[in-house]
């Protein structure tokens, strides 16, 4: 009986942990948006989601229905598109992996000074998800981790112009919608070693493609992200929306 009150002990502070620090890590990437001047957009975590309702501009609680957000997920977008977008993003991007190695790093005090399971958990927890958030060169999803993508956009060069490709092409399409993609962006994207950041590319091209009354241009882009459609994720495919 006291090994079973011991691991559902350990289940749920580890559960809330997640959840605290999972808060904290979103927190830190919209906190600072804010900072920057970006418009919060969205902060979930578990099934709760504070999002800006797009019709009265205000903040308001709702239930998040796609689990695989469940785990964190915080936002903000720019104003308006500008040169500087990119490294204020580089800021955002490291924000979330440091807001979680603080918070660790204080827990660790508690625990060190008054030693419980809850405490262990609150300072491995934010630390583990730090430390993982920064690994260069994995994934989380669609693209590199925070801290590969910060990384990818302090190296300049290559890597550079593809995050600032991503980032611009994400902004035109949320601010200027009928208008054509930047081509030299598209062609970063394109060029890229990833399938994913080609994928996305195509998919902008395709987008001008459309905009050109080009059939020869679109269906050669939809040759090629048919090409890519199994080295890239689900979630890609469902958000490069092609007309039948």
């Amino acid at each position: 009986m006291e090994i079973l009150m011991t691991i559902l002990e350990v289940i749920g502070s580890w559960l809330v942990a997640y959840l605290v620090c999972g808060f904290v890590h979103e927190g830190g990437h919209v906190v600072a948006g804010l900072v920057q001047g970006w418009k919060f957009v969205l902060l979930v975590i578990g099934p709760v989601k504070l999002y800006c309702d797009e019709k009265d501009d205000k903040v308001k609680v709702g239930i998040e229905k796609n689990p695989v957000f469940w785990g964190g997920i915080g936002g903000t977008k720019p104003r308006e598109i500008s040169e500087d977008n990119i490294q204020k993003y580089a800021k955002i991007l490291i924000a979330g992996p440091v807001a979680s190695l603080l918070i660790g790093a204080f827990n660790s005090i508690f625990m060190i000074m008054h030693f419980s399971i809850f405490a262990a958990m609150m300072t491995a927890v934010p630390i583990a998800m730090g430390v993982a958030c920064l690994i260069p060169n994995a994934k989380t999803g669609i693209l590199y981790t925070d801290g590969g993508r910060y990384l990818r956009i302090k190296k300049g060069g290559k890597t550079f112009a593809e995050e600032k490709a991503i980032l611009d092409a994400a902004m035109h399409q949320e601010l200027n919608p009928s208008e054509r993609y930047d081509e030299e962006g598209i062609e970063a994207m394109t060029t890229s070693k990833d399938a994913a950041i080609q994928y996305l590319g195509h998919y902008y091209a395709y987008l001008n493609a459309k905009t050109d009354q080009n059939e020869e241009q679109i269906n050669a882009c939809v040759a090629s992200m048919k090409e890519l459609e199994t080295k890239v994720p689900r979630s890609i495919h469902e958000m490069c929306v092609l007309d039948a």
